[in-house]
């Protein structure tokens, strides 16, 4: 059976800094059983500022590395999660599931809506999110996340997926309140906290497309709430990401959130949220919300 390598970051119980880990599992996700092996951070040595070697290739780096001298080498049940990278970037995309834009009450777009968010925005699985008080409605949105791998920019679809190194679960955050009051997304969606990610990221070879029966889930407390196939997506992962690299570098580590599915459900403390996939193995990204 081929195994699956998975990347993230964690830190040891007590210890403030974080590092980098690699885990290897036969495609499940990874659970505190399985041992995460301390390595160089494949997505910071890929950047071209780096000058590293590979051809810049973070997927490559992430499967080879070996493990960093005197590192961690550790259960998994035995860290403390933390975002599985620190991306120079976050962009998303708005309205990409057409029942999703209906039930906001919104035309279905004619080419992708993008956004970004803040790397300050993001939240490790499993930790709470202290939702801002004095508004009506905030809302879970839950996403695949696209992790990129290579640099590149203004190249076509069909090569789209060669900038690949790997996937996540993620969970759009968003305040429903400042989004009409702003017209622009900025605010409503870059709360500290709001861009929930991981537990870790599981690498893909570049060029492989993701299975098209994949689905994306989204719960609160338990109750399915979000549910559809990336094939009806308006805007599929290889367009989404031609499209933003004809505006901007894609460079690794930077995370690509691809929309949300309809059933988009409002937050409240004391709940928790649950994103994830059937068909393609992504782990469970559950926040707790007070």
């Amino acid at each position: 059976m081929t195994s699956v390598v998975w990347v993230g970051r964690v830190s040891l119980p007590g210890e403030a800094s974080v590092r980098t880990v690699r885990v290897e599992t036969d495609g499940a996700a990874p659970d505190a059983g399985d041992v995460a092996t301390e390595i160089a951070d494949p997505f910071a040595l890929a950047l071209p500022s780096t000058g590293g070697d590979h051809h810049g290739d973070a997927y490559i780096l992430a499967t080879t590395l070996p493990p960093k001298p005197g590192g961690v080498r550790a259960p998994l049940g035995e860290l403390t999660l933390r975002p599985p990278l620190r991306p120079g970037k976050i962009v998303c995309v708005g309205r990409n599931y057409a029942a999703h834009a209906k039930e906001m009450g919104n035309d279905i777009p004619t080419e992708p809506l993008l956004f970004t968010k803040p790397a300050s925005a993001l939240l490790a699985a499993g930790e709470s999110l202290p939702l801002p008080r004095g508004f009506e409605r905030i809302d879970m949105e839950a996403e695949i996340v696209v992790v990129i791998g290579r640099t590149g920019r203004a190249f076509h679809r069909d090569q789209a997926l060669d900038h690949v190194a790997g996937y996540a679960l993620g969970n759009d955050i968003s305040c429903r309140d400042l989004q009409k009051l702003d017209k622009q997304w900025t605010r409503a969606k870059g709360f500290d906290g709001f861009a929930p990610v991981g537990p870790l990221i599981r690498m893909h070879p570049p060029g492989t497309p993701l299975p098209p029966d994949v689905r994306v889930q989204g719960f609160i407390d338990d109750e399915l709430r979000q549910d559809a196939p990336i094939s009806v997506m308006i805007f599929d992962i290889p367009y989404v990401l031609a499209y933003i690299a004809a505006c901007m570098t894609l460079e690794p580590g930077d995370l690509v959130f691809t929309g949300t599915p309809e059933g988009v459900s409002a937050l409240v403390p004391g709940s928790r949220t649950r994103v994830g996939t059937v068909g393609f193995e992504l782990g469970r990204l559950t926040t707790p919300l007070r």
